[in-house]
């Protein structure tokens, strides 16, 4: 079984009512410009998480993947 790895994926604007309920049970916050996904899970549920950004259209900005547990809180 692969380690579970913390992620920060960034996507472009702000996220409505529906997009963060797609990402349940992960942290979302935003500054308007840019809104901030994150979260602890596997390579699988990454991919699977960029498909889903991808069938939302959203653009997105930068995957980065962190050592410690994302910074930001849920907005």
């Amino acid at each position: 079984m692969r380690a579970q790895l913390s992620y920060e994926i960034r996507v472009a604007g702000q996220l409505d009512e529906a997009c963060v309920a797609a990402f349940a049970g992960l942290r979302v916050a935003s500054d308007g410009k840019v809104a901030v996904i994150a979260g602890t899970f596997d390579q699988a549920a990454l991919h699977g998480l960029l498909e889903r950004i991808r069938q939302l259209g959203l653009d997105l900005e930068e995957v980065r993947r962190v050592r410690a547990s994302p910074r930001h809180a849920v907005s």
